[in-house]
């Protein structure tokens, strides 16, 4: 749920909208800093930062850190919260299949549900590891086959013609030997892991999804009842994986935590 799927130079997501998703997911990216164990005063680059979840995380660590995206209304939104929350981050316009960096730039690099949409995965894994010092590590988290966002995207490539497939991202980077055959010089440490995001009913989130992300908000000028049944295919994606909880529901979200370390 990042900005890489649109082209360079175009702005196909309202940021701000976005932003009503990406609060809810911020611990992804605080749990994430924590595994790559990121240390005060170290270089950290986040790659497809959309508005800006993990750099604030290692902003909030106190590390030295820059952040890239296409979209230049996600950056917007992303330098906004850097200054409302006083860390520092430089955020500026760059593609994950080639940053704007030099070799071994950076003792840290993230991407949370970012870098994993960029066109060319082995591209993209490449420059992951070209702009991370050897001994560093490359800290990703990645939607998971079979968990609801991979169930969201395709309903929104069944319901929305011209959409991307971004199922097939999520099919390439959401597994461990995936992840593997993506880093074949480097250690790779992978784990998967849950966030339930709480709310109070399941319909209720649909509709918030429906409204806040890009590829999913209805056109007012379609008339032709697709706006209908991709909501009912929404809900019945994020139906699947609710579970009761008090007065509200609990919606898992399943990605992949990985830590590959570049070698010598």
């Amino acid at each position: 749920m990042t900005s890489p799927p649109s082209a360079p130079g175009t702005t196909d997501w309202a940021a701000e909208r976005y932003q009503t998703l990406a609060a809810r997911l911020q611990p992804i990216s605080e749990a994430l800093c924590a595994t790559a164990g990121l240390r005060a005063g170290e270089r950290v680059l986040d790659v497809a930062c959309a508005t800006g979840n993990a750099a604030l995380a290692a902003a909030r660590r106190g590390c030295e850190v820059t952040a890239v995206d296409l979209d230049p209304g996600m950056l917007a939104v992303a330098r906004r919260r850097s200054a409302a929350e006083h860390l520092p981050v430089e955020a500026g316009v760059g593609d994950a299949q080639c940053l704007p960096f030099p070799d071994r730039s950076f003792d840290a690099v993230l991407s949370t549900y970012g870098a994993m949409f960029a066109r060319d995965a082995g591209a993209t894994a490449r420059e992951l590891v070209r702009v991370c010092r050897p001994g560093g590590r490359i800290a990703l988290a990645n939607w998971s086959p079979g968990g609801v966002i991979d169930e969201v995207f395709a309903v929104l490539h069944r319901h929305r013609p011209g959409s991307p497939d971004l199922t097939r991202s999520v099919a390439a980077w959401g597994t461990a030997g995936k992840v593997r055959a993506l880093f074949p010089a480097a250690r790779v440490d992978a784990a998967a892991r849950h966030f339930d995001l709480r709310c109070t009913s399941c319909r209720a989130w649909s509709e918030t999804f429906l409204r806040s992300f890009g590829p999913a908000a209805p056109d007012p000028a379609d008339t032709s009842g697709t706006a209908t049944v991709l909501r009912a295919g929404l809900l019945r994606a994020f139906g699947n994986h609710t579970s009761p909880d008090g007065p509200g529901v609990r919606i898992r979200h399943a990605y992949l935590e990985a830590v590959i370390t570049p070698l010598p």
